[in-house]
């Protein structure tokens, strides 16, 4: 399918945009919309997240030359290591399939030309298509980090919304395990769909559970074969420090504790893909979850620059 790709005013961190990855880039795309629920309510395009993403981490970094304390050197480690921003993929509110056609379409190109994609959504729901754009990899083990397990196989006639995300997922071939870390308190599951989860060999790990076993136990038994998917809905931090989401829940992981838990995914293993979602604007506070959004993204880039 043909798409287009929408320029971002302001490029992640200032990076180079582009139109098409190359080989061995990381590449970062957006997309406002994915598959609306009947009474969803459309977002404006000047509030849209991957947007403010950009320009609340951009104006927080203020140089990605300086020395990023986190991983002792300049965040893309000195050069040689291409990062792309190709803007938005153009979505439209209610037009579901095609925005999953735009989505999975964009994300398949990346993976074609060699490259490592990076979504910054949007609802759940466009992370169905990025995961099905990942075909090309034999073996994907998902390390999901989200309050919510998303395991509805239909939400009234919709079964591609954002509570169905990880049951599509399941049902993708090449999906061989599913590490889902952050659960906590009430969401759409309901006994079913914790069953379903469980019988299909998900691996279910609460807040307490993370902080009771640590994030290295829980990244050291995801397969190492294959390739991993990280994917993080924005709810499964604290809204103390993460307030612009859909759901409030008090008793989210820390930053540093997801921080930890990818740098922990990623070591030793490839990284086919990652996916930020869920990250609503209009609920934000100072720009304090689009910043929080960017510095995961970071994080991301900071670990592949030192591969």
């Amino acid at each position: 399918m043909a798409y287009k790709l929408r320029p971002a005013m302001e490029t992640f961190l200032g990076i180079g945009s582009g139109t098409k990855a190359t080989a061995g880039s990381v590449v970062l795309f957006g997309a406002v919309h994915g598959t609306a629920y009947p009474n969803a309510v459309d977002i404006p395009s000047d509030v849209a997240a991957p947007d403010a993403v950009r320009r609340a981490i951009t104006a927080a970094s203020v140089q990605i030359d300086h020395w990023d304390f986190d991983f002792d050197g300049p965040l893309l480690n000195d050069g040689g290591f291409e990062v792309l921003d190709l803007g938005n993929v153009a979505t439209s509110f209610g037009d579901n399939a095609g925005n999953r056609s735009a989505i999975e379409a964009v994300t398949r190109d990346i993976r074609a030309a060699g490259g490592v994609p990076i979504l910054i959504g949007g609802d759940d729901s466009a992370a169905i298509p990025f995961m099905a754009g990942l075909g090309d990899v034999e073996a994907l083990h998902i390390l999901q980090i989200d309050a919510h397990i998303d395991w509805r196989d239909r939400i009234g006639d919709e079964p591609l919304g954002y509570s169905s995300t990880m049951r599509r997922a399941s049902e993708l071939p090449f999906v061989r395990s599913m590490t889902q870390v952050g659960i906590r308190a009430v969401g759409s599951a309901r006994r079913e769909e914790v069953e379903a989860a469980r019988a299909w060999g998900s691996r279910l790990v609460t807040v307490r559970q993370v902080r009771a076993s640590g994030v290295a136990g829980i990244a050291d038994a995801i397969p190492r074969d294959g390739a991993l998917l990280i994917h993080i809905d924005v709810d499964a931090l604290d809204p103390s420090i993460c307030p612009g989401i859909n759901a409030l829940s008090p008793g989210g992981l820390w930053l540093e504790e997801v921080t930890d838990l990818i740098a922990a995914g990623m070591a030793g293993r490839r990284l086919a893909g990652f996916s930020i979602v869920e990250f609503q604007p209009a609920n934000d506070v100072n720009d304090i979850t689009a910043t929080v959004v960017g510095r995961l993204i970071c994080h991301v880039l900071g670990h592949l620059a030192r591969k």
